[in-house]
Protein backbone atom coordinates (compact mmCIF):
# COMPACT_ATOMS: atom_id res chain seq x y z
CA UNK A 1 0.00 0.00 0.00
CA UNK A 2 1.55 3.14 -1.29
CA UNK A 3 -0.06 6.87 -1.61
CA UNK A 4 0.47 6.47 -5.61
CA UNK A 5 -2.42 3.36 -5.25
CA UNK A 6 -5.14 6.22 -6.14
CA UNK A 7 -7.97 3.46 -7.50
CA UNK A 8 -7.67 1.84 -3.79
CA UNK A 9 -7.40 5.45 -2.22
CA UNK A 10 -10.75 6.27 -3.96
CA UNK A 11 -12.40 2.61 -2.59
CA UNK A 12 -11.69 3.44 0.83
CA UNK A 13 -12.81 7.15 0.56
CA UNK A 14 -16.19 5.99 -1.00
CA UNK A 15 -17.11 3.72 2.40
CA UNK A 16 -16.96 7.26 4.36
CA UNK A 17 -15.81 7.50 7.70
CA UNK A 18 -13.95 4.20 9.06
CA UNK A 19 -10.44 2.65 10.57
CA UNK A 20 -7.80 0.95 9.30
CA UNK A 21 -6.35 -2.04 11.05
CA UNK A 22 -3.39 -3.86 10.87
CA UNK A 23 -2.76 -7.08 12.09
CA UNK A 24 -4.12 -10.56 11.45
CA UNK A 25 -1.85 -13.90 11.65
CA UNK A 26 1.33 -11.82 9.82
CA UNK A 27 1.30 -9.24 12.72
CA UNK A 28 3.05 -11.99 14.70
CA UNK A 29 4.62 -13.60 12.28
CA UNK A 30 6.41 -10.32 10.53
CA UNK A 31 9.50 -8.80 12.42
CA UNK A 32 10.28 -5.19 12.90
CA UNK A 33 14.18 -4.12 12.01
CA UNK A 34 14.31 -0.86 12.33
CA UNK A 35 16.01 0.13 9.16
CA UNK A 36 15.15 0.35 5.78
CA UNK A 37 14.45 -1.67 3.38
CA UNK A 38 16.73 -3.71 0.70
CA UNK A 39 16.91 -6.25 -1.26
CA UNK A 40 17.96 -8.57 1.29
CA UNK A 41 15.43 -7.74 3.73
CA UNK A 42 12.93 -10.56 3.98
CA UNK A 43 9.69 -11.00 3.19
CA UNK A 44 9.05 -11.80 7.06
CA UNK A 45 10.59 -8.34 8.03
CA UNK A 46 8.76 -5.25 8.44
CA UNK A 47 10.92 -1.69 7.84
CA UNK A 48 10.94 1.93 8.33
CA UNK A 49 10.47 1.74 4.22
CA UNK A 50 7.24 -0.31 5.28
CA UNK A 51 5.81 1.96 7.77
CA UNK A 52 6.24 5.08 5.56
CA UNK A 53 4.49 3.84 2.85
CA UNK A 54 1.58 2.83 4.27
CA UNK A 55 1.86 5.88 6.63
CA UNK A 56 1.69 8.16 3.58
CA UNK A 57 -1.18 5.75 2.28
CA UNK A 58 -3.07 5.93 5.71
CA UNK A 59 -3.22 9.67 5.54
CA UNK A 60 -4.02 9.66 1.84
CA UNK A 61 -7.55 7.52 3.01
CA UNK A 62 -8.56 10.04 6.10
CA UNK A 63 -9.34 6.84 8.17
CA UNK A 64 -6.81 6.68 11.41
CA UNK A 65 -5.40 3.06 11.94
CA UNK A 66 -5.60 0.27 14.61
CA UNK A 67 -1.65 -1.09 14.18
CA UNK A 68 -0.97 -4.92 15.60
CA UNK A 69 2.47 -5.36 17.49
CA UNK A 70 4.22 -8.38 17.14
CA UNK A 71 3.36 -10.42 20.68
CA UNK A 72 3.98 -13.56 18.78
CA UNK A 73 7.65 -12.80 19.25
CA UNK A 74 7.39 -11.75 23.09
CA UNK A 75 10.06 -9.53 22.64
CA UNK A 76 8.99 -5.99 24.56
CA UNK A 77 12.04 -3.98 23.57
CA UNK A 78 11.63 -4.61 19.85
CA UNK A 79 7.59 -3.34 19.84
CA UNK A 80 8.57 -0.45 21.72
CA UNK A 81 11.09 0.64 19.13
CA UNK A 82 8.62 -0.24 16.38
CA UNK A 83 5.63 1.37 18.52
CA UNK A 84 7.71 4.73 18.77
CA UNK A 85 8.52 4.84 14.85
CA UNK A 86 4.94 4.15 13.80
CA UNK A 87 3.91 6.69 16.34
CA UNK A 88 6.15 9.79 15.18
CA UNK A 89 5.01 8.38 11.48
CA UNK A 90 1.50 8.27 11.61
CA UNK A 91 0.83 11.00 14.14
CA UNK A 92 -2.84 11.73 14.26
CA UNK A 93 -3.62 8.80 12.34
CA UNK A 94 -2.61 6.46 15.00
CA UNK A 95 -5.76 5.29 16.37
CA UNK A 96 -4.69 3.01 18.68
CA UNK A 97 -1.80 0.12 19.28
CA UNK A 98 -2.82 -3.52 20.11
CA UNK A 99 -0.45 -6.65 21.04
CA UNK A 100 -0.82 -9.83 19.39
CA UNK A 101 -3.12 -11.29 17.11
CA UNK A 102 -5.97 -13.83 18.42
CA UNK A 103 -4.08 -14.69 21.30
CA UNK A 104 -6.29 -16.83 23.02
CA UNK A 105 -5.24 -18.74 19.58
CA UNK A 106 -1.39 -18.71 20.32
CA UNK A 107 -1.19 -22.56 21.01
CA UNK A 108 -3.10 -23.39 18.03
CA UNK A 109 -0.93 -20.97 15.83
CA UNK A 110 2.35 -22.12 17.29
CA UNK A 111 3.42 -19.11 19.56
CA UNK A 112 2.99 -20.59 22.60
CA UNK A 113 2.68 -23.95 24.47
CA UNK A 114 -0.57 -25.44 25.23
CA UNK A 115 -0.39 -24.36 28.92
CA UNK A 116 -0.81 -20.82 27.81
CA UNK A 117 -3.89 -18.90 29.09
CA UNK A 118 -5.39 -15.82 29.89
CA UNK A 119 -3.17 -14.86 33.11
CA UNK A 120 -0.32 -15.35 30.85
CA UNK A 121 -1.37 -13.35 28.16
CA UNK A 122 -2.00 -10.46 30.81
CA UNK A 123 1.20 -10.73 31.91
CA UNK A 124 2.59 -10.65 29.05
CA UNK A 125 0.23 -7.89 27.69
CA UNK A 126 1.39 -5.68 30.41
CA UNK A 127 5.08 -5.90 30.54
CA UNK A 128 4.47 -4.58 26.21
CA UNK A 129 2.18 -2.11 27.71
CA UNK A 130 5.21 -0.83 29.97
CA UNK A 131 7.79 -0.82 27.52
CA UNK A 132 5.44 0.72 24.81
CA UNK A 133 4.46 3.60 27.22
CA UNK A 134 8.15 4.26 28.55
CA UNK A 135 8.91 4.95 24.80
CA UNK A 136 5.74 6.92 23.55
CA UNK A 137 4.08 8.21 26.22
CA UNK A 138 0.52 8.10 26.50
CA UNK A 139 -0.07 6.28 22.80
CA UNK A 140 -3.59 5.08 22.60
CA UNK A 141 -3.99 0.86 23.35
CA UNK A 142 -6.45 -1.61 22.30
CA UNK A 143 -7.23 -5.03 23.19
CA UNK A 144 -7.53 -7.88 23.50
CA UNK A 145 -8.42 -8.70 19.56
CA UNK A 146 -9.47 -12.35 20.20
CA UNK A 147 -10.52 -15.18 18.00
CA UNK A 148 -14.17 -16.01 19.89
CA UNK A 149 -13.11 -16.27 23.35
CA UNK A 150 -15.13 -13.83 25.50
CA UNK A 151 -14.07 -14.40 28.55
CA UNK A 152 -10.81 -13.35 27.63
CA UNK A 153 -12.53 -9.91 26.63
CA UNK A 154 -14.35 -9.56 29.84
CA UNK A 155 -11.44 -10.13 31.93
CA UNK A 156 -9.13 -7.96 29.89
CA UNK A 157 -12.08 -5.17 30.62
CA UNK A 158 -11.54 -5.82 34.16
CA UNK A 159 -7.95 -4.97 34.49
CA UNK A 160 -6.83 -2.82 31.81
CA UNK A 161 -10.11 -0.49 31.29
CA UNK A 162 -8.43 2.71 32.27
CA UNK A 163 -5.25 1.97 30.29
CA UNK A 164 -6.95 0.91 26.71
CA UNK A 165 -9.84 2.91 24.44
CA UNK A 166 -11.18 -0.25 22.78
CA UNK A 167 -12.12 -3.31 23.35
CA UNK A 168 -12.20 -5.97 20.49
CA UNK A 169 -12.73 -9.35 19.27
CA UNK A 170 -12.78 -11.13 15.82
CA UNK A 171 -15.89 -13.12 14.25
CA UNK A 172 -16.21 -15.71 11.11
CA UNK A 173 -19.58 -16.34 10.52
CA UNK A 174 -18.06 -20.66 9.30
CA UNK A 175 -15.41 -22.27 8.28
CA UNK A 176 -12.89 -22.96 7.25
CA UNK A 177 -12.87 -22.53 3.69
CA UNK A 178 -11.46 -26.06 2.70
CA UNK A 179 -14.29 -27.77 4.26
CA UNK A 180 -16.66 -29.46 1.58
CA UNK A 181 -20.19 -28.60 3.17
CA UNK A 182 -19.80 -24.98 3.33
CA UNK A 183 -21.94 -23.70 0.24
CA UNK A 184 -23.56 -20.31 -0.25
CA UNK A 185 -26.31 -21.25 1.54
CA UNK A 186 -25.02 -21.63 4.79
CA UNK A 187 -23.53 -18.38 5.10
CA UNK A 188 -27.65 -16.81 3.91
CA UNK A 189 -28.69 -19.01 6.92
CA UNK A 190 -29.49 -17.31 10.24
CA UNK A 191 -26.32 -17.07 13.10
CA UNK A 192 -27.58 -18.65 15.97
CA UNK A 193 -24.69 -18.26 17.88
CA UNK A 194 -23.38 -14.22 16.42
CA UNK A 195 -26.66 -12.75 18.60
CA UNK A 196 -24.61 -13.83 22.30
CA UNK A 197 -21.22 -13.07 20.93
CA UNK A 198 -22.26 -9.48 20.57
CA UNK A 199 -23.75 -9.40 23.45
CA UNK A 200 -20.90 -10.52 25.83
CA UNK A 201 -19.10 -7.81 23.72
CA UNK A 202 -21.70 -5.34 24.41
CA UNK A 203 -21.83 -6.21 28.40
CA UNK A 204 -17.77 -5.44 28.75
CA UNK A 205 -18.62 -2.07 26.62
CA UNK A 206 -21.44 -1.17 29.16
CA UNK A 207 -19.60 -1.95 32.48
CA UNK A 208 -16.14 0.15 31.64
CA UNK A 209 -17.74 2.46 29.39
CA UNK A 210 -15.60 1.48 26.46
CA UNK A 211 -16.67 0.96 22.11
CA UNK A 212 -16.59 -2.63 21.34
CA UNK A 213 -15.18 -3.02 17.84
CA UNK A 214 -15.51 -6.51 15.82
CA UNK A 215 -11.54 -6.12 14.77
CA UNK A 216 -11.52 -9.15 12.02
CA UNK A 217 -14.19 -10.40 10.35
CA UNK A 218 -16.05 -12.39 7.12
CA UNK A 219 -17.59 -15.35 6.22
CA UNK A 220 -15.36 -17.92 6.52
CA UNK A 221 -12.30 -18.00 8.15
CA UNK A 222 -8.98 -19.64 6.77
CA UNK A 223 -8.77 -17.21 3.32
CA UNK A 224 -12.83 -17.40 2.45
CA UNK A 225 -14.44 -20.46 -0.02
CA UNK A 226 -14.50 -19.94 -3.79
CA UNK A 227 -18.21 -19.90 -4.62
CA UNK A 228 -19.31 -18.04 -1.69
CA UNK A 229 -17.01 -15.36 0.07
CA UNK A 230 -16.84 -14.13 -3.03
CA UNK A 231 -20.06 -14.41 -4.81
CA UNK A 232 -23.05 -11.91 -4.75
CA UNK A 233 -24.54 -13.57 -1.42
CA UNK A 234 -21.51 -12.64 0.72
CA UNK A 235 -22.73 -9.19 -0.03
CA UNK A 236 -26.03 -10.32 1.37
CA UNK A 237 -24.28 -11.76 4.79
CA UNK A 238 -21.98 -8.93 5.20
CA UNK A 239 -25.26 -6.37 4.95
CA UNK A 240 -27.10 -8.09 7.42
CA UNK A 241 -23.66 -8.94 9.52
CA UNK A 242 -22.84 -5.16 9.66
CA UNK A 243 -26.28 -3.97 10.81
CA UNK A 244 -25.94 -6.79 13.43
CA UNK A 245 -23.02 -5.55 14.72
CA UNK A 246 -24.40 -1.54 14.81
CA UNK A 247 -27.80 -2.70 16.61
CA UNK A 248 -25.54 -4.49 19.36
CA UNK A 249 -23.62 -1.14 19.93
CA UNK A 250 -20.59 -2.20 18.10
CA UNK A 251 -18.37 0.47 16.71
CA UNK A 252 -17.68 -0.80 13.58
CA UNK A 253 -16.42 -3.96 11.53
CA UNK A 254 -13.18 -4.63 10.04
CA UNK A 255 -13.23 -7.23 6.94
CA UNK A 256 -10.03 -9.23 6.55
CA UNK A 257 -8.91 -9.13 3.30
CA UNK A 258 -5.37 -8.97 1.25
CA UNK A 259 -4.42 -10.18 -1.85
CA UNK A 260 -4.82 -13.68 -1.60
CA UNK A 261 -8.77 -15.27 -0.06
CA UNK A 262 -11.75 -15.40 -1.29
CA UNK A 263 -13.46 -13.09 0.80
CA UNK A 264 -11.31 -9.76 0.56
CA UNK A 265 -13.95 -6.83 -0.41
CA UNK A 266 -11.56 -5.59 -3.38
CA UNK A 267 -8.93 -7.69 -5.38
CA UNK A 268 -5.43 -6.53 -7.19
CA UNK A 269 -5.63 -9.33 -10.53
CA UNK A 270 -3.21 -8.21 -13.14
CA UNK A 271 -2.33 -5.20 -11.61
CA UNK A 272 -5.83 -3.72 -11.78
CA UNK A 273 -8.08 -3.41 -8.50
CA UNK A 274 -11.49 -4.17 -8.76
CA UNK A 275 -14.60 -4.27 -6.30
CA UNK A 276 -15.83 -7.47 -4.83
CA UNK A 277 -19.08 -8.18 -4.23
CA UNK A 278 -18.34 -8.05 -0.38
CA UNK A 279 -17.27 -3.96 -1.32
CA UNK A 280 -20.80 -2.89 -2.62
CA UNK A 281 -22.29 -4.50 0.85
CA UNK A 282 -20.25 -1.83 2.44
CA UNK A 283 -21.63 1.46 -0.18
CA UNK A 284 -25.36 -0.02 0.91
CA UNK A 285 -24.51 0.02 4.76
CA UNK A 286 -22.67 3.45 4.57
CA UNK A 287 -26.16 5.04 1.92
CA UNK A 288 -27.66 3.38 5.00
CA UNK A 289 -26.92 4.44 8.00
CA UNK A 290 -24.13 7.47 8.07
CA UNK A 291 -24.69 9.92 10.65
CA UNK A 292 -28.16 7.86 12.10
CA UNK A 293 -29.55 7.25 14.90
CA UNK A 294 -31.02 3.38 15.13
CA UNK A 295 -34.48 3.00 15.77
CA UNK A 296 -36.23 -0.48 15.99
CA UNK A 297 -37.49 -2.41 12.70
CA UNK A 298 -39.25 -5.88 13.29
CA UNK A 299 -40.37 -8.18 10.90
CA UNK A 300 -43.68 -9.97 11.99
CA UNK A 301 -43.34 -12.88 10.24
CA UNK A 302 -40.60 -15.61 10.39
CA UNK A 303 -41.96 -17.23 7.35
CA UNK A 304 -39.12 -16.15 5.34
CA UNK A 305 -35.33 -15.70 6.01
CA UNK A 306 -35.16 -11.60 5.47
CA UNK A 307 -34.34 -9.09 7.90
CA UNK A 308 -35.21 -5.40 8.79
CA UNK A 309 -33.13 -2.11 10.27
CA UNK A 310 -33.62 1.40 10.61
CA UNK A 311 -32.09 4.44 11.44
CA UNK A 312 -33.49 7.94 11.63
CA UNK A 313 -31.44 10.98 10.01
CA UNK A 314 -32.61 14.67 10.39
CA UNK A 315 -36.49 14.37 9.17
CA UNK A 316 -35.27 11.01 7.21
CA UNK A 317 -35.67 7.80 8.08
CA UNK A 318 -33.76 5.19 6.18
CA UNK A 319 -34.74 1.26 6.10
CA UNK A 320 -32.74 -1.57 4.70
CA UNK A 321 -34.55 -4.46 3.51
CA UNK A 322 -32.36 -7.84 3.37
CA UNK A 323 -33.96 -10.63 1.32
CA UNK A 324 -32.10 -14.01 1.97
CA UNK A 325 -35.13 -16.06 0.86
CA UNK A 326 -35.24 -18.09 -2.41
CA UNK A 327 -38.48 -16.13 -2.54
CA UNK A 328 -39.75 -12.43 -3.50
CA UNK A 329 -40.98 -10.06 -0.88
CA UNK A 330 -43.06 -7.88 -0.81
CA UNK A 331 -42.40 -5.90 2.28
CA UNK A 332 -45.63 -3.89 4.12
CA UNK A 333 -43.50 -0.92 6.07
CA UNK A 334 -45.06 0.97 8.37
CA UNK A 335 -43.78 3.90 9.59
CA UNK A 336 -44.66 6.29 12.77
CA UNK A 337 -46.14 9.17 10.79
CA UNK A 338 -46.89 9.77 7.24
CA UNK A 339 -43.98 9.21 4.75
CA UNK A 340 -44.82 11.63 1.74
CA UNK A 341 -42.14 10.10 -0.34
CA UNK A 342 -39.87 7.49 -0.50
CA UNK A 343 -36.53 6.12 -2.48
CA UNK A 344 -35.52 3.06 -3.31
CA UNK A 345 -31.61 2.11 -4.20
CA UNK A 346 -31.38 -1.32 -4.51
CA UNK A 347 -28.19 -4.17 -4.03
CA UNK A 348 -28.59 -6.33 -6.82
CA UNK A 349 -26.45 -8.84 -8.71
CA UNK A 350 -27.72 -10.92 -11.96
CA UNK A 351 -27.55 -14.45 -9.60
CA UNK A 352 -26.92 -15.32 -6.26
CA UNK A 353 -23.85 -16.61 -7.60
CA UNK A 354 -22.51 -13.92 -9.07
CA UNK A 355 -19.03 -13.01 -9.34
CA UNK A 356 -19.33 -10.01 -11.18
CA UNK A 357 -22.44 -7.06 -12.40
CA UNK A 358 -22.92 -6.49 -8.62
CA UNK A 359 -24.83 -3.12 -8.64
CA UNK A 360 -26.07 -0.54 -6.01
CA UNK A 361 -28.42 1.84 -6.40
CA UNK A 362 -28.22 1.01 -10.29
CA UNK A 363 -24.24 1.57 -10.70
CA UNK A 364 -21.07 -0.27 -10.16
CA UNK A 365 -17.73 0.82 -9.10
CA UNK A 366 -15.69 2.60 -11.97
CA UNK A 367 -12.37 1.90 -13.36
CA UNK A 368 -10.41 4.47 -11.46
CA UNK A 369 -12.53 3.53 -8.12
CA UNK A 370 -15.19 6.19 -8.24
CA UNK A 371 -18.93 5.46 -7.14
CA UNK A 372 -22.00 7.23 -7.92
CA UNK A 373 -25.46 6.70 -7.82
CA UNK A 374 -27.44 6.32 -10.61
CA UNK A 375 -30.68 4.49 -10.71
CA UNK A 376 -33.38 5.14 -7.65
CA UNK A 377 -36.90 4.71 -7.68
CA UNK A 378 -38.83 7.13 -6.09
CA UNK A 379 -42.57 7.13 -5.07
CA UNK A 380 -44.79 9.35 -3.64
CA UNK A 381 -47.22 8.45 -0.73
CA UNK A 382 -49.08 10.27 2.13
CA UNK A 383 -49.93 7.33 4.63
CA UNK A 384 -47.96 5.38 7.11
CA UNK A 385 -47.96 2.62 5.48
CA UNK A 386 -46.65 1.32 2.06
CA UNK A 387 -45.06 -2.33 -0.33
CA UNK A 388 -41.77 -2.41 -1.16
CA UNK A 389 -41.24 -5.33 -3.07
CA UNK A 390 -37.42 -7.41 -2.71
CA UNK A 391 -36.95 -10.11 -5.11
CA UNK A 392 -35.42 -13.12 -3.81
CA UNK A 393 -31.76 -12.84 -3.36
CA UNK A 394 -31.30 -8.64 -2.86
CA UNK A 395 -31.53 -6.36 -0.76
CA UNK A 396 -33.09 -2.65 -0.93
CA UNK A 397 -32.31 0.76 0.74
CA UNK A 398 -35.44 3.12 1.45
CA UNK A 399 -35.29 6.34 2.24
CA UNK A 400 -38.32 7.62 3.58
CA UNK A 401 -39.90 11.46 3.87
Amino acid sequence: MTSSNAVLIQLIKNLGPGILRVGGNSSDETFWTGHTRSTKTGSDSLTTTDIDNFSAFAKATGWPVLFGLNLGANDPAAAANEAAYVKNDLGASLYALQTGNEPDLFYENGHRTASYTYTNYQTEWATYFSAVRSAVPQVPFAGPDVASNTTWVSSFATAESSQVILIDGHHYNTGPGSSPTITYQTILAPNTKLPAYLQSLNTASLKYNLPFRISECNSVYSGGKAGVSDVFASALWALDFMWTVAENNGQGVNFHGGSSGAYSPFVLSNGVITAEPEYYAMLAFKYGSTGGTIVPATISTSAYNCTAYACINGGATYITLINKDTNNIAFTVQVSRNASVINVARLTAPLITSVNSVTFAGAGVAADGTFKTSATEQYSVSQKSFVVNVPAGSAAVVTVQ
